[in-house]
C-alpha cells in the first residue's frame, strides 16, 4: 500500500512539473509571438490529459446515462485538436485564435466540473453547445 502511496506521489509531481515547464513554454511563445509545432502539441496533450482525467472521474459515477457518457467521450476525444493549428507556417501564434480555443476550453473544464459536483441538466446543455462549437471552431482553423 505505501509503494503505492509513493507512485501515485510521484506522478502527480510529474504532472505538476510537466504543466509548469509547458505553461512556462506558452507563456513565452505568446510574450515573443513566436511558439513550434512541438510546443503546441505538447500544450494540446498535456490539456487533453487533464480533461480526459477529469471525465474519466464523472464516468465511474455514472450509471447507464448513454446521452451523457456520449457527450463526455465526445468532449475526451475532441480536446487533443486546435492548439498547433493556431500558428502560422512560420511558426507566428494567431492570438485572437489562442484566446477564443483557451476560453472554450476553460468554460468546457468549468461544465465539467459543475456535472461532477451535481449533475445538473443545465451544464450538460451548456457542455454539448461548447464541444459544438470547439468543434466548428478547429474545424475553421484547419481549413
Amino acid at each position: 500500500m505505501h509503494k503505492n502511496n509513493v507512485r501515485r506521489r510521484g506522478k502527480l509531481e510529474s504532472n505538476l512539473a510537466e504543466t509548469v515547464r509547458i505553461a512556462s513554454i506558452v507563456q513565452k511563445g505568446v510574450e515573443s509571438g513566436r511558439s513550434s509545432y512541438v510546443e503546441m502539441r505538447a500544450l494540446a496533450r498535456l490539456t487533453s490529459q487533464n480533461v480526459r482525467a477529469k471525465v474519466h472521474k464523472i464516468q465511474a459515477g455514472l450509471g447507464k446515462d448513454d446521452g451523457l457518457n456520449a457527450l463526455l467521450k465526445d468532449v475526451a476525444t475532441g480536446m487533443s485538436e486546435g492548439y498547433a493549428d493556431v500558428l502560422t507556417p512560420n511558426g507566428i501564434i494567431r492570438d485572437d485564435r489562442l484566446d477564443t480555443l483557451l476560453s472554450l476550453d476553460s468554460d468546457i473544464v468549468t461544465c465539467l466540473g459543475i456535472i461532477a459536483k451535481d449533475r445538473q441538466k443545465e451544464a450538460e446543455d451548456v457542455l454539448m453547445g461548447l464541444v459544438e462549437e470547439r468543434k466548428k471552431f478547429v474545424a475553421a482553423l484547419k481549413a
